[in-house]
C-alpha cells in the first residue's frame, strides 16, 4: 500500500533522551500505527489470515475504534526532530493542557507560526507556548510544529510534518479526533489556509490570523470545514483590500466563515489572544461530523508529487481515485474563490443512496461504515446520473485495516469500498431520490 507520509523520525528530547512507549494493545492496532510499509506487509497478510467472515471485519472495525494510545508520555513537553521527505530536519512541539487526564480524550490546535524565513529551528516552541494559554481552559494539546529558512506550509515537506504531527499525538496521547483544530499567524496565517488544502479531512475548524488566502488553488476541499479569520485592516503585509477580495470570493463560494476585522489594527499575532474569548467560543461550537451527509474533494495535478494522492485525494468517505478525461461530467455552478476546471467529486448520501457527481476524474471511491449505510440491505451509487453500483456490500477486513491504517482516526473507520469508473456500463436506472 502506498503511503503518502514517508518520514524518518529521530525522536531527541531536549535532553537528548527519548521516552519509551509501550507496545499497542492489539496487533490490529499495532499494524495501523506502523509507519514502515515493509514492517506492515506481514502484519497484514497475518491479520487477514484470520479474518476472513464479515463478522471477523467488523469486529476488527470495532477493534480499531476502541484502539488506545500506546501509552502516555511522562513529560508535559517534548521536542522531537523530524527527518522530513526534502532531507531536513524540523522540530515539533507538543505541550499537556494543564488539566490534562491520562485516558480522557482530549482535543487538539496545531499551530502555524510565522515569519517562516527566519533561521532553523524555527518559531514552533515559542508561539505553541506564547499561544497555548488560549486553548488551556479547553483542555486541548497544543503541537507547534516548526520551519525556517523560507520553506513555506504548503511546501510537501511541512505537509507531511504536519501530518507526522497529528499521527505522533494519535499514538501518544488519547486524542478526540472530531476535535482536531489548525491555527496560525502571518505565515501560518496563510499556511492554514493551505494546510488545509490537503489534510481537512481530519480537521474541526480552522482559525487563521493576520493571514490570507494566498496561492491557494483547491478551495473546494477548504469548503468543508468552518472558518474564522482574523486581520487587522491597517496590516501593511497582507493588506486588507487584497484580503477582503479573498474573503469575499470565499464567502460567495459557500464558505462557512466568520471574518474580523480589527478596526486600526496592524499585523499583530497578538489577536489570537485579544479575541481569546471569541476564539474559545468559535472552537467549542465546531466539532467536526465525521462523516457527514455531503462531502466533496479536488485535486490540483500540477501541485506536484503527494498532490493527487492520499489525503489530498480524499475527503472523509470520498476518494478522487483517479483524475482525467471522462466522457461523463456534472456541471458544477462555480462562483467566488472556488477555480473551475480541477478535478473534482462530490457526493450526498441518504440513507443506503449514494449521489456522486464529478467533472475530470475516471474513477472514485466511496468508503462506507455501518453508521452510514444499512448493510443488510442493498445499497445503490449513482454517478453522474447513472447508476453504477446497487447491491450488498459485505464487510471486508482488508478494507478495514488498509483504511484503518491510512486514515489512523478512530472515527474514521470504514468497512467496505466502492471503487467505481466513472465511465463504467449502467447497472440500472436511477431510482428516484429518496429511494
Amino acid at each position: 500500500m502506498r503511503r503518502v507520509l514517508a518520514l524518518a523520525v529521530s525522536l531527541s528530547v531536549a535532553a537528548g533522551v527519548v521516552v519509551p512507549r509501550p507496545a499497542a494493545a492489539g496487533p490490529e492496532s499495532k499494524y495501523v500505527e506502523e509507519d514502515d510499509d515493509a514492517k506492515a506487509e506481514p502484519m497484514l497478510a497475518a491479520l487477514l489470515s484470520k479474518a476472513t467472515t464479515p463478522k471477523a471485519a467488523l469486529d476488527l472495525a470495532k477493534a480499531l475504534r476502541g484502539r488506545k494510545a500506546r501509552g502516555d508520555r511522562k513529560k508535559d513537553r517534548e521536542t522531537l526532530d523530524v527527518v522530513g521527505p526534502d532531507g531536513k530536519t524540523r522540530p515539533l512541539t507538543w505541550i499537556l493542557p494543564t488539566k490534562y487526564a491520562a485516558g480522557k480524550p482530549a482535543g487538539v490546535m496545531v499551530w502555524l507560526h510565522g515569519a517562516v524565513r527566519q533561521p532553523a529551528p524555527g518559531g514552533g516552541a515559542g508561539e505553541a507556548a506564547m499561544f497555548r494559554p488560549v486553548v488551556d481552559d479547553l483542555g486541548m494539546i497544543v503541537v507547534g510544529p516548526s520551519t525556517y529558512d523560507g520553506v513555506e506550509w504548503g511546501h510537501p515537506a511541512c505537509r507531511a510534518l504536519v501530518q507526522h504531527a497529528l499521527r505522533l499525538v494519535k499514538t501518544s496521547f488519547s486524542v478526540d479526533e472530531d476535535r482536531v483544530y489548525v491555527c496560525g499567524d502571518s505565515d501560518g496565517g496563510r499556511g492554514t489556509y493551505a494546510t488545509l488544502e490537503t489534510a481537512a479531512t481530519f480537521v474541526a475548524a480552522a482559525v487563521p490570523v493576520i493571514g490570507a488566502p494566498g496561492p491557494v488553488t483547491r478551495y473546494v476541499n477548504l469548503r468543508n470545514v468552518p472558518w474564522f479569520a482574523i486581520n487587522g485592516d491597517q496590516d501593511s503585509i497582507f493588506e486588507i483590500g487584497r484580503v477582503r477580495e479573498q474573503v469575499e470570493a470565499m464567502k460567495a463560494a459557500g464558505f462557512d466563515l466568520q471574518w474580523k476585522v480589527v478596526e486600526g489594527g496592524g499585523h499583530d499575532p497578538r489577536f489570537f489572544l485579544r479575541f481569546a474569548d471569541e476564539v474559545r467560543t468559535f472552537l467549542k461550537a465546531h466539532v467536526r461530523d465525521p462523516l457527514p451527509k455531503r462531502v466533496e474533494v479536488c485535486v490540483d495535478p500540477s501541485a506536484g508529487e503527494g498532490a493527487t494522492a492520499f489525503p489530498a485525494n480524499t475527503m472523509r468517505w470520498l476518494r478522487l481515485e483517479e483524475a482525467g478525461a471522462s466522457e461523463r461530467n456534472a456541471t458544477f455552478d462555480d462562483a467566488g474563490a472556488v477555480r473551475s476546471g480541477l478535478p473534482r467529486a462530490e457526493a450526498t448520501r441518504d440513507g443506503n443512496r449514494i449521489v456522486v457527481r464529478t467533472n475530470g476524474v475516471q474513477r472514485v471511491t466511496v468508503l462506507l461504515s455501518e453508521a452510514m449505510v444499512d448493510l443488510g440491505k442493498e445499497v445503490t451509487v449513482v454517478v453522474n446520473d447513472v447508476v453504477l453500483h446497487r447491491g450488498k456490500v459485505e464487510p471486508d477486513a482488508r478494507v478495514v485495516l488498509e483504511e484503518g491504517r491510512r486514515f489512523l482516526d478512530r472515527r474514521l473507520v470504514f468497512v467496505a469500498r466502492l471503487t467505481l469508473d466513472v465511465d463504467a456500463p449502467p447497472v440500472g436506472d436511477a431510482p428516484p431520490a429518496g429511494k
